[in-house]
């Protein structure tokens, strides 16, 4: 009986683990275009201050994505400068991305990014 239960367990175990795999992989284009603009927000906030840390929501950053009638999501959203310091603050921006026809599960190329003042 002892046996039966390990293998049940370790069934789920599996099942769980490969569900989560699954779930990874499937990222929606939203979360993708999120991803990249937060990263090139990121390199570009590097640039004007090495070391200068940030974050951002990707959920909340994906949610505000629109695709227009080329095909190009453009975001409207915001990070957090100096998180966690006394000196935080928000930093609005704008994003477009455009992803490649011919490769469709790679990321989409940021073809601007600026901060909105």
């Amino acid at each position: 009986m002892r046996a039966i239960a390990v293998v049940r367990t370790f069934g789920v175990v599996v099942l769980f683990g490969a569900s989560l795999l699954l779930v990874g992989c499937s990222e929606s284009k939203e979360t993708l275009a999120a991803k990249a603009c937060l990263d090139e927000f990121g390199r570009k906030v590097q640039q004007e201050s090495p070391d200068r840390p940030f974050t951002g929501d990707l959920a909340v950053i994906a949610a505000a994505a629109k695709t227009d009638a080329d095909g190009i999501i453009d975001i409207s959203s915001e990070a957090t400068l100096d998180a966690g310091q006394a000196n935080e603050a928000r930093q609005k921006f704008t994003c477009r991305v455009q992803f490649d026809p011919a490769k469709p599960d790679a990321a989409p190329e940021v073809i601007l990014l600026q901060f909105d003042y």
